[in-house]
């Protein structure tokens, strides 16, 4: 079962790429999901600001080429303060 956080994302993620299946979120990766380039990433960044209420630095969303690896750098940004 998803979290919270998990739910929230993936909420996320079918704004930006409507055309995916729910099931198919937490294993869409950049290799695997058409579209999924620096305009939805952008999107993405904004959306996930929306949704969790804090700015995530684009350098550091570079580096998150997986739902996993948002889902990382947005638990560690929580972790954070």
């Amino acid at each position: 079962m998803q979290d919270r956080q998990e739910e929230r994302l993936a909420d996320c993620f079918e704004r930006v790429f409507p055309t995916l299946s729910r099931s198919a979120i937490p294993s869409a990766t950049h290799d695997n999901v058409a579209g999924w380039d620096s305009i939805a990433d952008l999107t993405l960044v904004s959306l996930i600001g929306e949704e969790f209420g804090f700015e995530i630095d684009f350098e550091d969303f570079e580096h998150a080429t997986s739902f996993t690896a948002v889902l990382e750098l947005i638990r560690a940004r929580i972790a954070d303060g």
